[in-house]
């Protein structure tokens, strides 16, 4: 259980640096950065989808209700994953970014991951 904490603690740091990346790239205008991240709307997503996922994971830690370890798991990577593939899109141009195999195979793998964890969570507390 404790890992749901720690996970939440990292994902919201996480969002933090994105949230100052995006800063960079938006207001302050930071040359390097706009050009490594060209469809910069979608840091801004991974920003509160960080957000979102640490709230989630804090809320089931405060449950305080056991949870088996491969829900526990699949909640931290598919919470991790989900909002990095945003990142991910953030470094192509929009019209240029045509994902291929890889990409579509680990955001399956996320969206899965996601569900199963959360919605395992979700069922298990509520029985």
């Amino acid at each position: 259980m404790r890992w749901l904490i720690v996970g939440a603690s990292a994902f919201i740091i996480l969002s933090l640096v994105i949230a100052w990346m995006a800063t960079a790239v938006r207001i302050l205008n930071v040359k390097p950065l706009k050009q490594m991240f060209p469809a910069h709307q979608n840091l801004v997503k991974a920003h509160i989808d960080y957000i979102l996922m640490a709230l989630l994971l804090m809320a089931f830690y405060l449950i305080n209700v056991e949870l088996p370890v491969w829900i526990i798991g699949a909640m931290l990577v598919g919470g991790f994953l989900n909002p990095f593939l945003f990142i991910v899109a953030a470094m192509n141009k929009p019209e240029a970014f045509r994902p291929g195999a890889v990409f579509m195979t680990i955001t399956m793998f996320s969206f899965v991951s996601t569900t199963v964890g959360f919605a395992g969570a979700a069922i298990l507390v509520a029985i």
